[in-house]
């Protein structure tokens, strides 16, 4: 049967439609079910109530609820393994930081995954900075004179963090190193770092703001300086420590979703694009602001580079402070 110029017209016409139809039946197969969003850190940390914040909304824009599940352990490594090894499917997500995805392949020799070979990147989320804060009896109220204080009292300062290749413990050796000063590194797996800083039995710490927001008001912490590329939004009047003098001491705590590696481009697409309609909604957007976290969406191209960047700055930062013995 030949065709004729008539037939083909119709056949023409109707290969857009049956290519938008392909599409959109694609586009609705995913999401069928409820999603895991694996955080890697315990319930009720910072990581978690962002996770949960985001997540949410997400859920909502996608149609399927998303279920943050926590896995903590091993400084962010258990989780984080654990969804490496799930199936790519879009079902089982990570919510990636700075020491999952950038701290931890360098810091750790029996880590069991790698941050880009295992990976899908999603879309880059967000920041929080870090603020330098001292205890009130550290006779001290500038980076300077903090500076000047440990010069003069070699190992008498003591300074907290939430564990080994924390952006706390990575920031104070930092410092140790550019300051070329001595002091003692305490490492905390639980909230007692607050109260041995507000005690004074820990003398300073890196930390993002919000947690250190009310003790900062109280005066019974003094914040020196932030850990930003830029001043912080939320305490505009403190230097950074760039403008300090110590331009290597860039910390910040970040966040992104990546799914498994070999997660299909059409899933990938639709969880980052879900990813940057939540962070453009004006409740969300609030939200984050009170928490003293920026929004800094990308793509996964973006979050690909970028994760690619952290790893390359951190691992002369680990170097030096496993050199150290920090």
């Amino acid at each position: 049967m030949s065709l004729t110029r008539r037939h083909l017209g119709h056949l023409a016409v109707g290969l857009p439609l049956a290519v938008v139809g392909t599409d959109r039946a694609r586009a609705q197969t995913y999401p069928l079910r409820p999603i895991t969003l694996v955080v890697a850190y315990g319930a009720g940390t910072g990581t978690d109530l962002l996770a949960r914040q985001i997540a949410e909304r997400m859920g909502t824009i996608l149609g399927q609820r998303i279920i943050v599940e926590n896995r903590p352990g091993a400084s962010g490594m258990i989780g984080t393994e654990y969804v490496s090894h799930s199936r790519p499917d879009g079902y089982a997500l990570l919510f990636g930081t700075n020491q999952t995805q950038a701290v931890n392949i360098s810091f750790y020799r029996d880590i069991r995954y790698d941050p880009i070979r295992d990976f899908t990147p999603i879309a880059r989320l967000a920041s929080q900075d870090a603020v330098l804060v001292i205890n009130p009896r550290v006779p001290a109220r500038t980076v300077d004179e903090l500076i000047s204080y440990a010069r003069s009292n070699p190992d008498k300062l003591n300074f907290g963090s939430p564990g080994a290749g924390s952006s706390a413990h990575l920031a104070g050796e930092a410092l140790k190193a550019s300051a070329n000063v001595s002091m003692v590194h305490v490492p905390y797996n639980n909230a007692q770092l607050f109260s041995d800083l507000l005690s004074g039995v820990v003398a300073l710490s890196f930390y993002p703001f919000l947690t250190l927001k009310p003790h900062i008001e109280s005066g019974a912490l003094i914040a020196l300086a932030t850990t930003g590329i830029t001043r912080s939004p939320w305490l505009p009047h403190l230097p950074t420590m760039t403008e300090s003098g110590y331009p290597t001491i860039v910390f910040n705590s970040w966040f992104g979703i990546y799914g498994p590696a070999g997660l299909s481009p059409e899933v990938t697409g639709a969880i980052s694009r879900a990813a940057q309609r939540c962070l453009e909604d004006p409740e969300v957007k609030r939200a984050l602001s009170d928490s003293a976290t920026r929004i800094e969406y990308g793509g996964p191209d973006e979050l690909a580079r970028f994760t690619a960047s952290e790893i390359a700055r951190y691992r002369p930062i680990v170097a030096q402070s496993v050199a150290s013995g920090g």
